[in-house]
This record gives structure tokens, sequence and C-alpha cells, in this order.
């Protein structure tokens, strides 16, 4: 891990803020075990860093989306549970059990492959999170005999532990009766058969505004890093989430325009009087997307400054006061939930969500970690 960068483009992730989030989730679900959604690399942010320290926060219950991420987990030092919520091929199975992996089964055909591919080289048994499927129709099943087989299988089988039963709401961030009908339908398949240790079907939308007392888990993923699934799921929680990521970057060069100076490629845009335009390192190669084109970010000083010129892959050009200087900071997105910089505005203003946002900073942009007695700098680039 290296802890020197030398673009002066960094993504601040306050660790303190995401643990905060945490315990905030959890204060909501005190009866039921939080499991935490660090899959795509903890939506871009360092799976490795949070997921640290959230287990030193005391989470014991990770999940990711693939085996390579939770082996990634293990070989940097997590202990805690990991379970995979997607699909694992069955001729992996021996890994997951090799490093004590929980996996999902989908169905009955993938169980019965998983089980003729155990061997005997690691003498240790696997869990197994039977997926429901209540409407997603990306994984799983509702075939109730399906699901009692393979509950059955599953037992009769020394090297496989009946852990779990799961689903995933579709719309639990929305105003609908939606989630109501996929939770019924949820709780009536696993009432007619033997009950795990983990029922699980809440992600952030359900964890922060569903109270029920069916379930003994909730997952979370977006509301960690202090993202609300949407607007509806905000007004209809009581927990107020702390924002954890800030990205800022610093002028690298500032150009005088006189009327007709264009900027960027294809001379898109013209400047009509003098004007004065800064140059930022950052780019869409980052993922600050060429449509960011108009948004505007904030010199350090307050002012607001619209991206001008069409987004370049390792830069991009906004216009500024006369009087700005190379090496001013500038926020792109800020920690702040109400400024125009927050993360629901930068993803807003391309039609998109969080989610995607945070996932698509690129691996040129080191993480800076803030939160912890020191400050941890990781830059993938130079790892």
């Amino acid at each position: 891990m290296s802890d020197k960068y030398y673009r002066n483009t960094v993504l601040d992730v306050n660790l303190k803020a995401i643990e905060k989030n945490y315990r905030a989730v959890q204060g909501i679900n005190p009866e039921k075990t939080l499991i935490a959604v660090v899959k795509a690399n903890a939506y871009g942010l360092g799976a490795k860093a949070v997921s640290e320290h959230l287990a030193e926060a005391g989470a014991s219950f990770f999940a990711v989306a693939t085996l390579d991420e939770a082996i990634d987990l293990r070989m940097h030092g997590i202990k805690q549970k990991i379970l995979v919520l997607g699909t694992i091929s069955p001729e992996h199975i021996n890994k997951a059990i090799q490093h004590r992996i929980a996996v999902t089964a989908p169905n009955l055909e993938w169980l019965k492959e998983a089980k003729s591919e155990v061997n005997d080289r690691h003498d240790k048994a696997v869990w197994i999170h039977i997926k429901v499927n209540t409407g997603m129709n990306r994984y799983g099943t509702s075939d109730l005999r399906e699901i009692e087989t393979m509950i059955n299988e599953i037992n009769s089988f020394s090297r496989f532990i009946y852990e779990g039963i799961f689903s995933h709401f579709t719309s639990s961030d929305e105003d609908n009766d939606i989630t109501a009908a996929e939770f019924n339908l949820f709780k009536d398949i696993v009432n007619q058969v033997e009950r795990p240790e983990y029922v699980h079907i809440s992600n952030s939308g359900g964890a922060l505004t569903l109270k029920e007392d069916f379930t003994t888990a909730v997952r979370s993923g977006i509301a960690l890093y202090g993202y609300y699934p949407s607007e509806y799921t905000k007004a209809e929680t009581a927990v107020k989430l702390n924002p954890g990521v800030r990205l800022s970057t610093e002028i690298t060069a500032v150009h005088h325009l006189e009327p007709g100076d264009s900027v960027s490629y294809g001379r898109k845009y013209t400047a009509k009087t003098k004007e004065t335009v800064a140059t930022l390192p950052i780019g869409y190669a980052d993922g600050l997307l060429r449509q960011h084109n108009g948004y505007k970010v904030k010199l350090e000083g307050g002012a607001d400054c619209e991206i001008v010129g069409t987004i370049c892959m390792d830069a991009l050009m906004i216009k500024v006061p006369e009087q700005t200087n190379a090496q001013e900071k500038v926020i792109i997105i800020d920690d702040q939930e109400n400024s125009d910089q927050s993360m629901e505005s930068y993803s807003n203003y391309t039609g998109t969500i969080s989610y995607e946002s945070l996932c698509s900073f690129g691996r040129r942009i080191p993480r800076r970690y803030t939160g912890k007695d020191i400050e941890l700098i990781y830059n993938e680039v130079i790892n």
C-alpha cells in the first residue's frame, strides 16, 4: 500500500462517519444481525479499509458479490463471517470451503452440482444460504418443493450447513405496495420450511424503513456510506446518515480567454466576453463523466464554477473568477448533505444514483481515510 500520490485529486473517505452510519442502522434493528455489504470494493471506497474499521467497531458479518471479493477480504485479514450474495460456479465450492466463506444456493441444480464437486482436501463444512426469488427474477427460486428438497440435500450432507435463507426487495426505496407483497411471499415460504439461523430480506431501504420482527438479519450497503437509497427512504426514516465521501482537487492551470476563444475538444464552448478558465486534473477516466458538462464545482473560497467545454479523459476546465490562481482547492463532491455539490446533486445531474457514482470512481484517485488516529492513504496505481 502506497501512502503517496502525485496528482492533487483525492477521495476522502470518513471512516468515523461510516461507523456512525453502521451504528445508526443497527440502532433501529437492535435484535437483528447487521450484515455490512462491502461488495464492489465497498462501493468504490476500499473494502479492506472499510471492513477493517467496521470489524474493529464490532461488525461480525460482511457480504460481497463474488467469491473473489470474499477471498480478497480473507487474504487481508478479515476473520468475520462473509457471505457471497451472488452465485459462484459450483466447481469453485472448495475455494469457499478453504477460506470459510458462506455461499448462496440459487436452486436445486446448483446445489447438487456443488455437492458433487466437494473434495476431501479441506476437511471443513461450508455455510449455505438459500436464495428465494420474490420478484427480482435475478437469482433464486420461489418453488416451495424445490426449497424443501434443497434443505434436505443440505442437511443430509455433512459438508454443508444450512445457515440462511434470504431474498432481496426490488422496490423498498419507493412508495408502493410491492415491498409488502414481496415480504408476504417470503414469509409464506419461510414459514413452511425449516427456519435457519439467518433469515434476511431487507436491503438499506428495508433496513431503514421496515419495522418487522420476522427476520433475524438485515443487510446494508449504501446507507453505511452515508446515502439514502432514495428521497422517499430519507423521508420515511428517522435515521440521520452522515455522508462519508468528499472528492476534491486543485487547479493546475489558468487561462484568460478573449471573446471568440474556445475550450477543449470540438471547441464546443466559446467565450462571448473576456473570461477565465481553470484546468482541473480529473476526467472521465476517473469517473467524472462527460455528461457532467455544466455541473458546478466549488472553489474552497466559496464560488460555484461551471464545467465548460468537453470533459477530457484526464482533465476538465471550469469557468472561474478572474483573480483565481493555480493550486486553489476545488470541491467536486462535498460531504455536506445539503450542499450544491452533495453526492445526490452530483448524481442527479447525470440522471443516475449515488450507488453508480460511488462505484465509478477510478483507480487513479487515491483514497484518503480519515476518522482514525492516523491518516491512511491508499493509491492503487503505485500499490
